[in-house]
């Protein structure tokens, strides 16, 4: 075990290298061009009792400075007041919309349109899962690119603009926006300010947004290996999601559609590309308790685990070098073996009095390579728009020291418990409350 130890940490050292060196050589910034020839997009907002969040997303989506786009809210079988909210909103009649009838999904109770909106739509369907409604919505999408949203997230502005943009570039078949902590933000003046602000548990998640997003997507994209499209603001052409039959019903649709087009993309041996937007934002509302974190967190390994334990034998044959280095080793080696050997690592040394001065060294290279990884993030978060304070940019390198030894062992934990946990067999919604309070409209 100590073997496995040691060899993890030189790959951890290696990779750790990359997502600190990549990110500040290629970061580059792309200034809004509003010339571009608007592309025809189709915003999919899949909800699953969504009754106290649906009114944020969609009065986000009043003000974006785009035209040639519409929104397609699909109502998963709410067991609350999601639909009656819907037509209290949009003021729903019937359409004669009808689906293209190539992918395959639940069946369709009925899809509307607003008299208020001419370019909102809702379908209301039986329950089917997140992967079924997005299906739904694809097959009923007029659009040329299809973007997938969650019910609790909010776009910004420009982020259609910019979506957009990226797809100027033939090569380009799907990216990712970046998501930000909707906790603590607020329009003023029309510009969105953002406050490092509120509880620890909301705080720590702000931190690991900025950096997954700014160091750890941002380098992958560099390699054309992003391991996984954020279900909560991703875009894809609507062709290749129906070349790759849409989206897989399992816990993590968004991991599994990433490899999909991956796959798809050696198989047909394409000169395409699947990249992070970082000009391109959407604001979610964030757990708030330990509880809710807790969910949201196991969900997310278990749908690591799913994918590892499909995609694994065909990582050599059927993935670029890169997506499977990046999923394998910094993925699985990584962020779950790792965290089983760690553990037994520091039991280990505790109980037996042995390599405590090896555990101290490991520690301080961790707390160094965060730190400065931390810094670079926090950089580009200011390069690319964020308008934090100074005060708030110092007090979020801080928290993130104090992070570290904190809640980031709460992540270890759960990465153990969620892997164990996959076999529990559930692959339902794992519904994460939502408040619906703080919003950017």
């Amino acid at each position: 075990m100590q073997y496995v130890f040691y060899l993890s940490t030189f790959i951890f050292i290696g990779f750790q290298t990359l997502y600190t060196v990549i990110p500040l050589f290629f970061s580059k910034v792309k200034k809004l061009n509003n010339d571009c020839a608007e592309k025809s997009i189709s915003v999919l907002v899949p909800a699953y009792n969504e009754e106290l969040t649906i009114k944020n997303c969609i009065d986000a989506m009043e003000g974006l400075n785009y035209s040639n786009y519409e929104v397609i809210i699909i109502n998963d079988g709410s067991k609350d007041q999601t639909f009656q909210k819907l037509n209290e909103l949009l003021d729903l009649s019937i359409s004669d919309r009808e689906a293209d009838g190539k992918l395959t999904y639940g069946a369709i109770k009925g899809i509307y349109y607003s008299e208020k909106y001419e370019n909102i739509f809702v379908i209301d369907k039986f329950n089917g899962g997140k992967a079924d409604s997005l299906n739904a919505g694809i097959d009923c999408a007029n659009s040329d690119i299809v973007i997938t949203l969650d019910a609790d997230s909010m776009l910004e502005i420009n982020s259609l603009k910019y979506v957009n943009q990226y797809f100027q570039d033939d090569k380009i078949i799907a990216l990712g926006g970046t998501v930000k902590i909707v906790q603590g933000a607020e329009k003023r003046n029309g510009v969105i300010q953002d406050k490092f602000t509120g509880k620890g548990i909301i705080k720590s998640q702000v931190i690991s947004y900025i950096h997954g997003f700014y160091v750890r997507k941002l380098t992958q994209s560099v390699f054309n290996s992003i391991v996984v499209i954020s279900g909560a603001f991703g875009a894809f052409y609507k062709s290749i999601l129906v070349d790759v039959n849409g989206f897989r019903s399992t816990v993590g649709e968004d991991i599994d559609i990433t490899l999909k087009i991956h796959e798809f993309i050696k198989a047909n041996n394409l000169n395409k590309r699947l990249v992070y937007a970082p000009e391109a934002v959407c604001y979610t509302e964030c757990p708030e308790n330990l509880s809710n974190f807790y969910k949201q967190r196991i969900r997310w390994q278990k749908a690591f685990v799913d994918c590892i334990l499909i995609y694994w034998s065909k990582l050599s044959r059927k993935f670029s070098v890169g997506v499977s280095l990046f999923f394998a080793i910094d993925g699985f080696v990584l962020g779950t073996l790792t965290a089983f050997t760690s553990v037994f690592y520091l039991i280990q040394s505790l109980f037996q009095g042995t390599n405590l001065l090896k555990a101290f060294i490991l520690l301080l290279s961790v707390i160094v390579i965060n730190a400065l990884q931390i810094g670079i993030s926090l950089y580009l978060c200011n390069k690319y728009g964020s308008n934090y304070s100074v005060k708030d940019y110092i007090r979020m390198f801080l928290f993130s020291q104090f992070e570290l030894l904190t809640y980031r062992n709460l992540l270890l934990y759960m990465n153990i418990v969620g892997t164990f946990k996959y076999f529990d067999n559930d692959e339902g919604w794992g519904f994460v409350e939502r408040k619906g309070v703080s919003s950017i409209s």
